[in-house]
């Protein structure tokens, strides 16, 4: 597989979209839990593998794969509290190629997400700025922070 090859003098981003449960997140044919993933951060950072690391993560309930993480260097934002639904975005009846879809196109935090970069100088926008926004746009779940937020501003 991938491997991620950086240095502690790195920044790192992570943007994860998927399916979500209380303490876990889906794969098309496996599932990773809330413990495994902040013990993978956690060796990460051990690791000397980032200096700061940002991990964006879209699914429901994905707050709870943050809960109780205290890992210095790692920041997090979650599309949803850590029992909610995320909620999809630019629903309808796409066309694609004749072909009515009847889904939706994006992910309302990730649309909001993405939006703002568009809309925003991404190199002067502190990530607690980006934080702000995007919460005030995704108004169908609550966008949380977790970890270490020494950093945002």
């Amino acid at each position: 597989g991938k491997v991620l090859k950086s240095t502690a003098e790195d920044h790192v981003f992570i943007n994860f979209v998927d399916h979500g449960a209380p303490g876990i997140v889906a794969f098309p044919t496996d599932e990773m839990h809330r413990d495994t993933l902040q013990r993978a951060l956690m060796s990460m950072r051990q690791a000397g593998m980032f200096k700061k690391l940002v991990f964006d993560l879209e699914a429901c309930d994905s707050g709870s794969m943050f809960e109780g993480m205290h890992i210095p260097g790692v920041y997090a934002l979650s599309a949803a509290s850590v029992d909610e639904l995320s909620w999809g975005t630019y629903c309808g009846h796409p066309m694609v190629n004749g072909k009515d879809l009847a889904t939706c196109l994006g992910d309302l935090f990730s649309v909001s997400w993405m939006e703002n970069s568009d809309g925003h100088n991404t190199t002067a926008e502190t990530l607690e700025e980006q934080f702000e926004r995007v919460r005030a746009r995704t108004n169908k779940s609550h966008v949380s922070q977790w970890g270490d937020r020494s950093f945002v501003n």
